[in-house]
């Protein structure tokens, strides 16, 4: 069997490749400059393309065809202008020559058709499928994906002397040259979870680098050369001073570099502007240089405190602090995680390669599905051979537990080899199709088994070449998701749609489930109706339009053989793998039809206009919300809001200020902004929606209770008794449609009640009295009259009718809400 075994760091500002060899991890060293590290830098020299370290060479003479930075718009519609091959480069194309040139450190030793490359834990699918299909692309046949903070455990916890005895908390703090993750991890002595994680794409060592040209090295070339909107005009595409942009950039990281080390240090600069030359120098000091980046540091603290707060941990129960990624070289980032968590910060490993150390771990243990040299050839009949396989693939133990399930009675005996000939079963009978076999491991190696399956003759029906066992390696509990995966569906009683949780974050992928639903509208041939299959990743509590659509399906009634009826069952397949494919099957019955789709995105669009468009959107919500909490006096409430309304128009502000064309990545960043301020407003406005929720909860209840005093019917009480046996969990949820569905229950109980006796009508007639808003008044003051009558008279079975009456003159709300619900804003599933 062959693994893997070789993994790619592939980083914003540098790229490593690394090989599991047997217990050892090989890093390689770059042929040219013998570096590890690979600058994800590309330059365009006509015919000729320059990866690397001399492709940052040519930022002072040709800046324009140079290429950087592209990790961070993996996954958008956002190209690269290269004039000397007049071309527009994607992030994906751009990749996929780092990854090319990567390969080529290999020095051809063996062929690579299959890879681990490591992504942000908080990529989301579409930048997930973008990184996939940036390694399809530089020619890999199979291409697995993992998690970083994950590999950063493996890195440490591999090489490291720790000992673990007890489960401990971990958190890996991974701040990158483009991107941003604070991952928890849970560590036992034999494996490694990640139970949690936040991030943000748009936040690393790169924004620290920007901030150093804006804010001191712009305004000091603006004062000597008496210039303005420089800023402005070295990130716009249509100026002559892109080039200036990414030379500048690459001074700045110098001097983060020194900055790092020393206290101060010199900036020399040496351009052209406007065709002339520009020669000064000046000082930066380290305390200036921190006071720039400390908002940005105090980000990632409050990733931190928020990750620990959200799983209901102490920070004295967080064990350490693991520092990844080159940006934790900066002397305040160390310092400001002591002081705010208060734990052990830990910096053994070296931040620059720990990802690849630990993906070439993870790359050693994973079976490769792509092999050229190893094809085994098997009988005809062992396709009828069906079997299970249960193991370790990695472990701290000196022997592994190997169990079986064969189901075929052709099969009655197996044996066990260990590939290096140390290790032999020899032929056992099978005990009832089935085996548990502990083998011996050699201590820090790669363990590989041959487990043949026999007929009683001793014939081998099967050979079983893909296990492998990593011994002295921890274990990784799969990959988490980092977001949970919904279902847009219809929710007619509160005439809206709403997102249904169908993969909770932090599920370990693969994932598959199939999902049960009813047409909540009737779809016939050839009609232009249509059923929607809308997947959502994101917050499973928030408005559908806030989370990211990475599957859609769209059934038209011309897609249809037969009429899809209103209320019959429509069955709905959803599968998720390791690597964030999203496979979807819906059947439905009615029509006996299938429909099916694989989704693999890689690009997402972003406009400034559109960031713009749905700021102004949400501002008419928020503003209205202040001023009617305001005229409450209900200042606390009112000022929540007002520091969302600040951020939005910030956010507006900045969005105005840039174009398009712009070849920063401010666009993206305040596209990720602007969505967490709605998810606040969201969250804000939700907390609120829910406290009504559970006051008309209380109210329902306790009328129902009241009710149920007078009832003699133990059946009414037992229903009762089942619709609150779960009420805790519902209303700890916070969530408005769980708690909705108990409210009706309840409601519904309470009018059997009231229908079983006439007599249980005079208190929904005494209740209704207190209403004013009927569509007749006349009527119901009539009605109102006959009521007392028949209460004087005792004649509760008119009275009966009478609240019916004053019940149909009351607003239909729901109603209302209906007309606005229409067939075209629904999805067709409920």
């Amino acid at each position: 069997m062959k693994t893997i075994n070789f993994a790619i760091d592939l980083g914003t500002t540098n790229s490593l490749i690394a090989k599991y060899d047997d217990g050892t991890i090989k890093i390689y060293n770059n042929p040219i400059g013998l570096k590890q590290t690979l600058p994800s830098c590309i330059a365009f020299r006509g015919n000729r393309t320059v990866i690397g370290d001399k492709a940052l060479d040519y930022l002072e003479k040709d800046a324009e065809n140079i290429c950087m930075l592209f990790k961070r718009k993996m996954g958008t519609q956002d190209t690269y202008y290269v004039p000397s091959i007049d071309k527009e480069m994607s992030p994906i194309e751009l990749s996929s020559l780092i990854l090319k040139e990567l390969k080529n450190f290999v020095n051809d030793e063996e062929v690579l058709n299959s890879v681990v490359i490591t992504i942000p834990a908080s990529f989301d699918t579409i930048q997930s499928n973008a990184t996939k299909k940036a390694g399809y692309m530089a020619g890999f046949k199979e291409v697995v994906l993992l998690q970083e903070p994950i590999a950063a455990c493996l890195a440490f916890a591999n090489t490291s002397n720790t000992k673990v005895n007890e489960k401990q908390n971990w958190i890996v703090y991974d701040f990158g040259g483009g991107t941003f993750d604070v991952a928890l991890v849970e560590v036992n002595d034999r494996e490694l979870k990640v139970t949690d994680n936040l991030g943000d794409n748009y936040l690393g060592g790169a924004d620290f680098d920007n901030l150093i040209v804006e804010k001191l090295i712009v305004p000091f070339i603006e004062e000597k050369l008496s210039l303005t909107n420089l800023w402005k005009d070295l990130k716009s595409k249509t100026t002559n001073f892109k080039g200036l942009y990414f030379e500048l950039l690459k001074i700045a990281e110098e001097a983060k570099k020194e900055l790092s080390h020393y206290e101060d240090t010199e900036v020399e600069l040496d351009i052209d502007i406007n065709t002339e030359n520009f020669y000064e120098s000046f000082t930066i000091k380290r305390e200036a240089f921190e006071e720039l980046i400390r908002p940005k540091v105090e980000q990632t603290i409050t990733f931190i405190q928020d990750v620990i707060k959200n799983n209901q941990l102490l920070k004295t129960q967080i064990e350490r602090v693991i520092l990844i990624g080159g940006s934790t070289y900066v002397p305040l980032i160390k310092k400001r995680i002591s002081e705010a968590i208060g734990v052990e910060v830990n910096s053994s490993i070296d931040p620059t390669s720990a990802v690849a150390l630990g993906a070439a771990y993870y790359a050693g243990s994973k079976p490769a599905t792509v092999s050229d040299d190893e094809i085994t050839k098997e009988k005809v009949v062992e396709d009828s051979v069906d079997f299970k396989l249960f193991y370790e693939q990695n472990t701290r133990d000196l022997e592994e537990l190997i169990t079986a399930k064969i189901n075929s009675k052709e099969v009655g005996n197996y044996r066990i080899m260990r590939r290096d000939g140390g290790y032999d079963s020899g032929v056992k009978t099978l005990d009832d199709g089935s085996f548990s076999e502990f083998v011996p491991l050699l201590e820090g190696r790669l363990n590989q088994f041959k487990i043949q399956l026999l007929n009683s003759e001793l014939d081998v029906l099967k050979t079983i070449e893909t296990v492998a066992i990593n011994q002295g390696s921890y274990n990784v509990q799969g990959q988490p998701l980092p977001n949970d995966i919904c279902m847009e569906i219809d929710d007619l009683d509160a005439s809206t749609t709403r997102l249904e949780k169908v993969f909770a974050k932090g599920s370990i992928l693969p994932l598959k489930k199939k999902i049960y639903k009813t047409a909540s509208k009737t779809i016939l041939q050839q009609s232009q109706s249509n059923l929607i299959i809308n997947i959502i990743e994101g917050n499973s509590r928030g408005l559908p339009s806030s989370g990211l659509s990475i599957g859609y399906i769209e059934i038209f009634g011309k897609d249809l053989e037969e009429d899809l009826i209103k209320g019959t069952d429509i069955e709905i397949e959803l599968e998720v793998t390791e690597s964030r494919d999203l496979k979807i099957n819906v059947f439905l019955q009615a029509c006996d039809q299938e429909f099916k789709n694989v989704f693999s995105e890689s690009e997402r669009a972003i406009s400034v206009n559109k960031i713009n468009m749905e700021i102004n959107t949400v501002l008419g919500d928020v503003e209205a919300l202040i001023r009617e909490h305001n005229s409450e006096e209900n200042f606390e409430y009112s000022q929540q809001l007002e520091t969302i309304r600040v951020g939005l128009i910030e956010t507006q502000i900045a969005a105005s200020l840039i174009t398009d064309d712009d070849v920063s990545d401010a666009k993206f960043q305040l596209d990720d902004k602007k969505r967490k301020l709605i998810q606040d407003f969201d969250d804000l406005t939700r907390n609120k929606v829910i406290a009504k929720e559970i006051e008309e909860y209380n109210e329902s209840k306790e009328s129902l209770e009241y009710q149920l005093s007078y009832e003699k019917n133990e059946h009414f009480r037992d229903k009762y008794s089942r619709i609150i046996k779960n009420e805790r969990e519902v209303i700890n949820s916070g969530n408005k449609y769980l708690i909705r569905a108990k409210i009706k229950e309840l409601d519904e109980l309470y009018y059997a009640i009231i229908k079983s006796s006439d007599e249980n009508f005079i208190s929904y007639f005494l209740n209704l009295k207190f209403c004013t808003d009927f569509s007749n008044q006349r009527r119901a003051d009539k009605l109102f009259k006959e009521g007392e009558k028949a209460l004087d008279k005792q004649d509760y079975k008119s009275l009966r009718h009478i609240v019916y009456g004053l019940t149909a003159l009351l607003p239909d709300h729901e109603k209302e809400k209906q007309k606005n619900f229409k067939d075209d804003s629904r999805t067709g599933l409920s």
